[in-house]
C-alpha cells in the first residue's frame, strides 16, 4: 500500500508540474475519445429515440394498408382485425397522396384524416400547437422543419387551404421523407412527408384522381411476435402490406452517412492524439531525466521509476476518457434524429444516452492505448538510465556519420541546420510526418465531399434538403475544426519541445557563425522537412477515403488542383507560424546562457 501512495504521490506532483502539457494531453485525448463513442453510441441512440416516441404515443405494433382503393380497400383490411393475435386495433384511417403547397414549394405528401379526440393506440405527440380541428392541419416535425412550416403557416391541398395548427411526432410512420410505403402511392415522388386533418377535411380532397385509401394500426397480444405475425401465412393472404414497429425503429433514419462520418473523424483524431501524446509525453520525459536521477539516488527501483512517470499520464487518460465517454454520449441523442422526427430526450427528460458495456470498454481502451503507447517506451527508456547519468543530463551525443548529414554540408545554412536537427530526432520528424499526413487527409477527404453536387430529395415539382446529408456536412465540419485545434496545439507543443531541445545544437551553431535568422529558418525547416511529403501522401489518401465511402455508383467528382495545392500550402505555412515562435525566441536566447544553462 505505501509503495502505491508513493507513486501516487508523484504522479500528482508531476502533474502540478506541468499543468499545460497535461491539459494539452487531456484535451486530446478526450477529443479523440468523445469522437469515438459518439459513434459508437450513435448505432444504438436512433432506435432509443424511437422507442421513446412509441413510449410516450401508445404507438401500434402493426400499421397496415390495404393495396386498393376506395370501398374496396375497407373490404380487405376487414379480415385482418379478426385474426388471432392481435389484442386491439384502431382506425381504419382515410388517407391520401395530395401535392401540397407551402412557402412557394409544391411536394408530395401523405395526409391521414384523425379525430379531433386522441386515439387509445398511436396519439401523435405534440411539440407545437395544437391536434387537428376543421380547418386546421398538424404536420409532422422532420417534415415542417424540411419545409420551414411553423404553427399559424398555411398549406394548400387540392386547392383547399388549411392552417397549421400544430406540429407532432408519432411512432406508426417513418419521419420525413419515409412517409409514404404504400404501392399505390397517389404521386410522382417515392419522397412524401405526413401531416393530418380532420376526416371530414380528408375526405373532401377524395377524387378519383386522389382517391382513397386507408391504414389500421393493430396491438399484438405479444408485440415481440410483430415480426412473426406480419410474415405468417394468414396476413399474407390478405391484399395488404404491413410494417412492423420494429422495421420502423431501424428504418426510422438514414444514418448510415452520418454514422460513417463520425467514425471515420473519430479514427482520425485518435491517431492525431496518439502522435501528439507521444511528441508530448517525449518531452516531458526528457525534460525530467534529472528528477529521474534524484529518484535513483533516493533508492528507487527502475520499476517504481518507470511506474511513477507511467501513472501521471495514464490516470490523466483515463480521466480525459471518462470525459469524452460523457460528451459523446450527450451528443448522440441530438446526432440521431438528422431530421428531427423522433423524440427530442428533453420532451421526456431521459437526459443524455446511456452507452452499453462494448462502448465504456472501447473507450477506456483507447484512452490507455494512447497514453500507454506514448508513454511506455521513454519511461522504460529513463528508467534503465543510470543513475550518474541522470543526475549529469548530458547533451545528446550525435549520431554517426551518415550520407543525410555529409550532404546537409553542401546545402544552405539553415536548410544544413534543419536537415541536421530532423536526423538527429527521427521519433520526433516521424511524428510530425503523421500529425501533418492525418490532418491532410482530414481536409482532402473535407474539400472532396464539398465539391460533390448539392443532393437534395425530389418530392415532385420540388426539391427539399436530405437530413442525413446535411447533418453529414456539420459533422465533417465540426469533425475538420477539432482536427484542426488539435493538430495546432500538438504542432505548438512539438516546436517549443523541438525548440527547448535544439537550445544547446544552435547555441554551437550560432558560435561558429550562423545568425539567429538562420537559425530560426532552420528549426522551421525541421518541422517542415517531414510534414511535406506526409502533405502530398495525405492529399491523395484523403480524396481516396472519401471515394471510398461515396454511396451510390455515381462518379467522385475531385476538387480543383488549385484547391488541393493551396490546401497543402496552407497547412504548411500554419506549421511553419506556430514553429516560428519558439523558433524566434530560442534563436535570440544568449549563447552563453544556452551553453551554460543547467540541464532540466
Amino acid at each position: 500500500m505505501g509503495r502505491l501512495v508513493l507513486i501516487a504521490r508523484l504522479a500528482l506532483r508531476g502533474l502540478r508540474r506541468h499543468l499545460l502539457p497535461s491539459a494539452i494531453l487531456a484535451l486530446a485525448v478526450t477529443t479523440a475519445c468523445a469522437a469515438l463513442a459518439l459513434g459508437l453510441t450513435l448505432r444504438d441512440a436512433a432506435g432509443q429515440s424511437y422507442m421513446q416516441i412509441r413510449a410516450a404515443t401508445d404507438g401500434p405494433d402493426v400499421v397496415a394498408m390495404p393495396i386498393s382503393t376506395g370501398d374496396t380497400a375497407l373490404d380487405d383490411l376487414d379480415p385482418l382485425f379478426r385474426l388471432p393475435g392481435i389484442a386491439e386495433h384502431s382506425g381504419p384511417y382515410p388517407v391520401v397522396f395530395p401535392m401540397i403547397k407551402a412557402h412557394g414549394l409544391t411536394v408530395q405528401a401523405v395526409a391521414e384524416g384523425r379525430d379531433t379526440t386522441p386515439d387509445a393506440i398511436d396519439h401523435p405527440q405534440l411539440t407545437q400547437g395544437t391536434w387537428v380541428r376543421p380547418g386546421g392541419a398538424v404536420v409532422e416535425r422532420a417534415f415542417a422543419l424540411a419545409l420551414g412550416v411553423r404553427t399559424g403557416d398555411r398549406l394548400t391541398v387540392a386547392g383547399r387551404t388549411f392552417t397549421v395548427t400544430g406540429i407532432a411526432l408519432t411512432a406508426a410512420v417513418g419521419p420525413y421523407p419515409y412517409a409514404q410505403w404504400s404501392p399505390q402511392g397517389g404521386g410522382p415522388s417515392a419522397n412524401a412527408g405526413l401531416f393530418w386533418l380532420t376526416r371530414a377535411d380528408l375526405r373532401g380532397l377524395a377524387t378519383p384522381e386522389l382517391p382513397l385509401s386507408y391504414t389500421t394500426h393493430l396491438k399484438l397480444t405479444d408485440p415481440q411476435d410483430a415480426r412473426a405475425f406480419a410474415a405468417s401465412p394468414a396476413v399474407k393472404a390478405i391484399e395488404v402490406n404491413v410494417r412492423t414497429w420494429q422495421f420502423l425503429a431501424e428504418d426510422a433514419v438514414g444514418l448510415r452517412t452520418v454514422h460513417e462520418a463520425i467514425t471515420v473523424g473519430s479514427w482520425l483524431l485518435v491517431a492525431l492524439a496518439l502522435a501528439g501524446a507521444s511528441s508530448l509525453i517525449a518531452g516531458r520525459m526528457a525534460e525530467q531525466t534529472r528528477r529521474v536521477g534524484l529518484f535513483k539516488a533516493a533508492g528507487a527501483t527502475p520499476g517504481l521509476v518507470a511506474a511513477a512517470l507511467l501513472a501521471e499520464h495514464l490516470a490523466l487518460a483515463l480521466v480525459a476518457g471518462a470525459a469524452g465517454l460523457g460528451l459523446g454520449c450527450l451528443l448522440a441523442p441530438v446526432l440521431s434524429d438528422p431530421g428531427g422526427g423522433l423524440l427530442d430526450t428533453g420532451l421526456l427528460d431521459t437526459g443524455p444516452a446511456t452507452p452499453s458495456a462494448g462502448t465504456v470498454i472501447a473507450v477506456a481502451i483507447t484512452a490507455f492505448a494512447i497514453a500507454a503507447g506514448a508513454a511506455i517506451g521513454p519511461a522504460w527508456r529513463a528508467a534503465q538510465t543510470t543513475t550518474a547519468h541522470a543526475l549529469a543530463d548530458p547533451a545528446r551525443a550525435p549520431r554517426p556519420h551518415s550520407a543525410l548529414t555529409g550532404a546537409a554540408g553542401w546545402l544552405p545554412i539553415p536548410l544544413m541546420l534543419g536537415l541536421r536537427l530532423a536526423a538527429r530526432r527521427p521519433r520526433r520528424a516521424f511524428l510530425t510526418a503523421v500529425s501533418t499526413f492525418t490532418v491532410t487527409i482530414g481536409l482532402s477527404a473535407a474539400l472532396t465531399f464539398q465539391a460533390q453536387p448539392p443532393f437534395r430529395l425530389d418530392l415532385g415539382a420540388s426539391t427539399l434538403p436530405d437530413p442525413p446529408r446535411v447533418l453529414t456536412d456539420h459533422i465533417v465540419q465540426g469533425v475538420i475544426v477539432a482536427l484542426i485545434v488539435l493538430a495546432a496545439v500538438n504542432a505548438a507543443a512539438t516546436a517549443w519541445n523541438a525548440a527547448l531541445d535544439a537550445r544547446r545544437p544552435l547555441a554551437v551553431a550560432r558560435t561558429l557563425g550562423a545568425t539567429p535568422g538562420q537559425v530560426t529558418i532552420g528549426l522551421i525547416a525541421a518541422q517542415l522537412l517531414p510534414a511535406l511529403p506526409a502533405a502530398a501522401l495525405g492529399a491523395p489518401a484523403g480524396m481516396g477515403l472519401c471515394a471510398l465511402l461515396q454511396v451510390g455508383p455515381q462518379a467522385v467528382i475531385l476538387p480543383s488542383s488549385a484547391q488541393t495545392v493551396g490546401m497543402i500550402a496552407a497547412t504548411l505555412l500554419v506549421l511553419a507560424a506556430l514553429t516560428a515562435a519558439p523558433a524566434r525566441l530560442g534563436a535570440r536566447h544568449p549563447v552563453h546562457k544556452a551553453l551554460n544553462s543547467e540541464p532540466n
